[in-house]
């Protein structure tokens, strides 16, 4: 799997869009290798959604102080609601 690099600050507010777009092609590789495996798409998209909510919740558990993981979560349930 290759993945490129950022190639914009952390502090870019397109950053998650840019990693979104990074992410894209691998994502449709591990999709349809799921398919092809006989698992139906809404069972591929609702277990793709549960992993990716884990993950935001580990990570905005990790993030440190309390407003950390306040803030994260925000940010997570706007991008989310935006999409």
């Amino acid at each position: 799997m290759r993945v490129p690099s950022p190639q914009r600050s952390i502090e870019h507010f397109d950053r998650i869009d840019e990693c979104e777009s990074a992410l894209k092609t691998e994502f449709q590789a591990l999709t349809e290798a799921a398919l092809e495996a006989g698992w139906n798409r809404y069972e591929v998209a609702l277990a793709l959604a549960n992993l990716g909510d884990r993950l935001a919740d580990v990570t905005a558990k990790t993030a440190g102080s309390e407003a950390d993981i306040a803030i994260a979560k925000a940010l997570f349930e706007i991008k989310r609601a935006s999409s």
